[in-house]
């Protein structure tokens, strides 16, 4: 049996490998535009800023080694320009010089893993000698970290805040560039809610960064002479905002996200979305039977709702490898190959979680499953949206250096299934999404959270980990103990109708307050109810620095006959960290 590859990076030269330990016999082609295979792309921005030094270090594997290791032979330099399904022929060009006349390379079973390609404006392609790239190749990277170096850049506009655009942003700032951030969205990341991206822009502010948020690029010309303003530091660029502002800047970094690499995949009949993406079943096969597909270039299933999406990192694309590798052998080179649904032998790709996460400057940030907007687009109810955020220390807070985590957990109000999880700050940020990613992989509560048990030891954790904290304040809105609410939510309330509790210290009250809020200190909340008897046609909330004094005092409310109480989720630091304002925008 001839298998043959399109593309080799991780989901290409992953099945390649795999299907060499399996099969001895097969005979395996690997099909490449560049000249090199098996690179680490999530290394590019910090090649292109200088962290990793040595350009070889990006290689996982090379050509030579693919044939010596498993008799894999790699045909570099080649573009697939389409698929002659009928008489099983992938139809390749010179990735550099095409021709009218393509070759064909027989198969009889096909991989497609060409991954994605950066989604760039017309205005902005081909430009990288004026000073515009992406970071999408080895190439680029290459080609942003000899351009600083060359023309003594000093400024430069990311356009997209993303995780390549963020990453982009750290490598740069820290070569002492002066940066812009542009972003259309009102915010960074958006995988996570607004009141953690917060703390990415405030941040990227105090580093320097200038965010431009809510607005898009218009047009990158080149400045003419007369344009070029004194003490500009050789600024070449003019980047236009939709809004009428121009930036003058030496290079751009174009990073709007990605688009599946598929154009020769249009023609031949092979089922894809409207958006150009790979639709494959869960053992990767696609609606050829004879043609399998894997990593960017397709779409997946959302473990919870089902829901065909796209995930584009390396983790799934090398699950997607072992899965596809044994299913391609189970299928027969006869040409008698039928789909492998109903299959017993059939291994199964069971979905991704999607789990995230981007370090910025000194802070790490990342998500797991969904966050709110996505709840909101996908139907749930938002009566059912349960939230909490607790802001907890990554380790006992007597021992040295205890840095906060602040962990965001989003829920099933009656269930408690837990539906997503976002968390930011300078430590501990993977272990605890990577906790809640394994939790949620079983279809897990957040009862399960509190029963979570972490490695305690005072350098590392504590007797309750931010799972546990966050765990347990969720559970207490299940159980009816009290009822959360989101800084969002708050501003939405109608002071006529709630009364406000702030129940921390005087001293915490008098350094910054929420509006509205009047100060009862826990400790004498009692003695408060007795002088403002409860109002029983009033909503209650309540909220303290970080949530845990709120939860007491809406127990004793709830005991006093107050019918609703809510607790300000994360209290007051929540509310800081929602209603931040940029100084440099």
């Amino acid at each position: 049996m001839k298998v043959v590859i399109i593309g080799g990076t991780a989901g290409g030269a992953g099945v390649a490998a795999r299907l060499r330990r399996l099969d001895e016999n097969v005979e395996i082609t690997i099909i490449e535009k560049n000249s090199y295979i098996s690179w680490a792309g999530c290394a590019l921005p910090y090649f292109a800023g200088g962290v990793i030094q040595d350009r070889d270090t990006l290689f996982l594997a090379t050509k030579e080694m693919f044939y010596q290791r498993f008799r894999i032979e790699v045909l570099e330099g080649l573009r697939a320009v389409g698929i002659d399904r009928e008489n099983k022929n992938v139809l390749v060009e010179d990735a550099i010089l095409p021709t009218k006349n393509p070759r064909a390379i027989h198969y009889d079973k096909l991989v497609i893993a060409t991954g994605a390609e950066a989604v760039v404006p017309a205005f902005a392609r081909y430009r990288n000698d004026d000073g515009i790239f992406t970071m999408r190749s080895i190439e680029d990277a290459e080609g942003v970290r000899n351009y600083v170096k060359s023309h003594n850049v000093k400024s430069a506009v990311v356009v997209g805040g993303g995780f390549i655009g963020l990453e982009a942003c750290e490598n740069l700032r820290r070569l002492g560039l002066k940066i812009t951030l542009v972003e259309k969205a009102p915010q960074v990341l958006t995988p996570v809610d607004p009141d953690i991206a917060n703390y990415l822009h405030r941040e990227l502010d105090q580093a320097g960064v200038t965010l431009k948020l809510g607005v898009g690029i218009r047009d990158i010309p080149v400045l003419k002479e007369e344009d070029k303003a004194e003490g500009s530091d050789g600024a070449e660029l003019k980047v236009e905002l939709e809004n009428g502002e121009i930036i003058n800047t030496q290079m751009v970094i174009m990073s709007l996200g990605i688009r599946p690499a598929s154009s020769f995949v249009e023609k031949c009949g092979v089922e894809l979305t409207s958006r150009g993406y790979v639709l494959v079943s869960d053992t990767m096969q696609t609606s050829d039977p004879n043609i399998f597909a894997l990593g960017d270039v397709v779409t997946v299933q959302d473990v919870y709702e089902h829901r065909l999406g796209t995930i584009a990192l390396a983790g799934p694309a090398s699950k997607q490898a072992r899965v596809l590798a044994s299913n391609l052998l189970l299928n027969g080179a006869d040409g008698q190959a039928e789909s492998l649904e109903g299959n017993a032998a059939a291994h199964h790709y069971h979905g991704s979680l999607g789990v995230s996460i981007v370090r910025v400057l000194h802070l790490t940030a990342g998500a797991v499953g969904a966050n709110r907007h996505l709840l909101r687009l996908q139907g749930y109810p938002e009566e059912q949206i349960g939230e909490v955020t607790v802001h907890t220390p990554h380790h006992v807070s007597w021992f040295e250096q205890a840095l906060p985590v602040h962990l965001k957990v989003l829920f099933d109000k009656r269930s408690g299934l837990i539906l997503g999880a976002q968390a930011v700050g300078e430590v501990s940020i993977d272990k605890n999404l990577e906790v809640i990613a394994a939790l949620m992989q079983k279809n897990s509560t957040v009862y399960d959270m509190v029963e979570f048990e972490s490695a305690y030891a005072p350098p590392f954790s504590a007797p309750r980990s931010p799972v546990n904290m966050a765990g347990s304040t969720a559970v207490n809105v299940v159980e009816g103990l009290e009822d959360s609410i989101s800084c969002e939510q708050l501003q939405r309330l109608a002071p006529e109708k709630t009364v406000f509790l702030d129940v921390r210290t005087p001293e915490e009250y008098g350094a910054g307050s929420i509006p509205h809020f009047i100060n009862a200190p826990l400790d004498s909340l009692r003695e408060y109810l007795e002088d403002h008897p409860i109002d029983p046609n009033k909503q209650y909330v309540v909220t303290c620095q970080v949530g845990v004094r709120g939860h007491t005092a809406a127990c004793l409310l709830h005991h006093a006959g107050v019918q609703h109480v809510m607790n300000l989720s994360g209290g007051y630091v929540s509310w800081v960290a929602h209603n931040y304002k940029l100084k440099n925008a």
